[in-house]
């Protein structure tokens, strides 16, 4: 049944055409192809590591529906982490990252947003407290928008598309000042 449809090759054309990783030659190579959860995975123990190296203690959380990814320095602490998002041409868009379900009714005190350049020394890493991500979903000048249903059905589940607009805002520290 399914061989006519494969037959003129399109079909695996248009697969093998959509296979590309912009992030060839780099630490990042690989990563497109990872599932979602192997990504969250991915940039935590990336976000471990990095504040291990900047001399915090790091803990995973109790249990994995704990409400936050890690314990930092005694900090409950979410972890999100994305590379720069993928442009038409096969590379990627500089400092164009998607802040992906950041929710007020988890137990976490600080996110952490980590976002990877095609230049690694280009990162952007900086937190938010979870009192200021508050008090910006109430702001007029908001970054977040509700996702997957949104506000209709009670969602409490927020993305950020316009990450740059929200690294210039007044409460997104840099890590150092952790």
């Amino acid at each position: 049944m399914f061989d006519s449809i494969f037959a003129d090759g399109s079909i695996r054309d248009y697969i093998d055409g959509n296979l590309q990783d912009p992030w060839n030659g780099t630490n990042f190579e690989g990563y497109v192809f990872l599932s979602p959860k192997q990504k969250g995975e991915l940039g935590e123990r990336f976000v471990s590591k990095l504040m291990n190296n900047l001399g915090h203690k790091v803990e995973r959380a109790a249990t994995s529906t704990a409400g936050h990814d890690r314990v930092i320095s005694k900090i409950l602490t979410e972890i999100k982490f994305a590379l720069a998002t993928r442009d038409k041409k096969g590379g990627v868009t500089v400092d164009k990252f998607i802040i992906n379900h950041v929710s007020v009714g988890k137990d976490w005190e600080r996110l952490i947003f980590c976002g990877i350049n095609p230049d690694e020394k280009d990162a952007r890493i900086v937190f938010i407290t979870k009192a200021d991500f508050e008090a910006h979903l109430k702001s007029d000048k908001c970054y977040f928008n509700v996702q997957q249903g949104g506000k209709k059905v009670g969602n409490d589940d927020y993305i950020c598309t316009n990450v740059a607009a929200l690294l210039e805002c007044d409460f997104v520290k840099d890590i150092a000042e952790w």
